[in-house]
């Protein structure tokens, strides 16, 4: 349900839309009653029609309501009009850490710091009356003029649809309902281990998020990422970040540590109280004399760690990649397998030629895809999905975002970096229902073969004797 300017409700007139997301539609409003400007979040539809999602939204929008904190933005009343409930809330002139991060980089670590305790401070007191946000991420932070931090959407993540095995969280946002209505599609790249595994959650899982926000903050990149909500659990799961302050060497070893023990695997090995997180930031806050600063820098896993020893032996294969590189350049692509048996030193010399590419051609957009032995088979063009999610990462993702949301809708609704607002997915996903294989591998060929019109592209493909039948035909 949408609103437009001038409209009414009861006695609130909308002003204009300030935001939206899977949770519905945000207004600017005006309080006629009382004059003074409110924000009005209006649920979806879907929400209005299901009794027990309504149910639910009424009763944990009473125990947020319940919350009277300064880094918590508060809620007014809890409203229905022509039998649509909305939510009034207390405006806040601001813009998300998320934006913030997106436009200016990563963050000085006195700001940094400054944020993460003011949440941290929030989360305390909701945890002190049982309330467990879990939808904690940078897009839900706004931060204002004069850095106050205010935290969105208590306990609203909780209305989503649910899975009702026994012994399951039912409430927490899981891989069956984060694409499902109500939900937004950057939940996955914050959720705890245990909540990917839906697990009965407590308040260590909101500490595993924060954790994920602030090392966001500080590089400018998500500790777990990949092109897919597969792809990202897999990543929460498995792997281990890069220290923060390998990314940015001006970071205290000290917020490695802090980032660290929050984002644990095992929750027993975290930060048991958010309390306790909000007085080791503290500490690190008080023990600083000025302000650290520095230009925005964008987190490339392949640039981060250089290799120790000069690089030996393999010279003619290099050599000869390097020359395929050239031609590519020139417009004379094409594929190259890199074989032999396991030990031999392939990784090493696709790492050192993609080292000198950056190096050599700057303007040439590189990125690997990697095929994974637990799901090679299980998802489809993983490896290609691994490449692009990357590509949409870095610094050409507008163009190559516009060329494939032109060129190749049917892949966009694998690669959400592609979409500027969860609307427009969602619209897609209507359209493209029943696509064809054959579709599929037209458009990417056509959606490549622009995009390398104007700029070269080199796509590793790693692991390939694990790629499903799907990746094998496109390539």
């Amino acid at each position: 349900m949408s609103a437009e300017p001038s409209q009414q409700f009861l006695h609130y007139r909308v002003i204009e839309k300030i935001g939206s997301g899977g949770m519905g539609e945000v207004f600017k409003a005006e309080d006629t009653k009382l004059g003074r400007t409110v924000a009005l979040k209006i649920l979806p539809e879907s929400a209005n029609e299901n009794l027990n999602a309504k149910r639910r939204f009424l009763k944990e929008a009473q125990a947020a309501s319940a919350l009277n904190h300064p880094n918590i933005v508060t809620i007014h009343a809890i409203e229905e009009a022509v039998g649509i409930d909305f939510i009034v809330m207390e405006f806040i002139e601001g813009e998300t850490l998320k934006s913030i991060i997106d436009r200016d980089g990563a963050l000085p670590l006195a700001k940094l710091l400054d944020i993460g305790i003011q949440v941290a401070d929030a989360l305390g007191a909701a945890h002190e009356i049982g309330l467990i946000h879990r939808d904690i991420k940078s897009a839900n932070i706004l931060v204002n003029s004069r850095g106050r931090a205010k935290v969105l959407d208590f306990g609203l993540a909780k209305i989503v649809r649910t899975i009702a095995d026994k012994g399951i969280d039912g409430e927490a946002p899981t891989l069956m309902n984060l694409t499902d209505e109500g939900t937004v599609l950057g939940t996955a790249f914050y959720m705890s281990p245990e909540q990917t595994r839906g697990e009965v959650l407590d308040a260590r899982s909101d500490i595993f998020s924060l954790g994920c926000v602030l090392y966001e903050a500080a590089t400018r990149s998500l500790p777990f990422a990949g092109p897919s909500i597969l792809s990202v659990m897999h990543a929460i799961a498995t792997t281990e970040p890069a220290p923060a302050s390998r990314v940015r060497p001006e970071l205290p070893r000290d917020f490695d540590l802090i980032v660290e023990r929050a984002m644990a695997k095992d929750k027993d090995r975290r930060y048991q109280t958010i309390v306790e997180m909000a007085a080791a930031l503290s500490t690190l806050r008080s023990s600083m004399t000025g302000q650290w600063a520095g230009a925005p820098i964008i987190y490339d896993k392949d640039l981060i760690e250089a290799p120790a020893n000069a690089f030996v032996g393999r010279l003619p294969e290099l050599k000869r990649l390097e020359d395929l590189l050239a031609r590519a350049i020139a417009g004379i692509g094409r594929v190259v397998f890199i074989t032999g048996e396991p030990g031999i030193g392939k990784t090493s010399l696709s790492d050192q030629f993609l080292r000198r590419a950056r190096s050599r051609y700057p303007n040439v957009m590189l990125s690997r895809g990697r095929c994974a032995e637990q799901y090679g088979t299980g998802e489809a063009y993983l490896p290609f999905l691994d490449a692009l999610g990357a590509l949409l990462d870095g610094p050409g993702r507008e163009h190559l975002g516009a060329v494939l949301r032109t060129y190749a809708p049917t892949w966009c609704t694998q690669l959400p970096a592609a979409f500027a607002s969860t609307g427009s997915l969602e619209r897609l996903q209507q359209e493209t229902i029943g696509a064809t294989k054959e579709r599929m591998m037209r458009e990417m060929g056509d959606a490549l073969s622009t995009f390398a019109a104007t700029t070269p592209i080199v796509l590793l493909l790693e692991d390939l004797h694990w790629a499903d039948p799907s990746s094998v035909d496109l390539l």
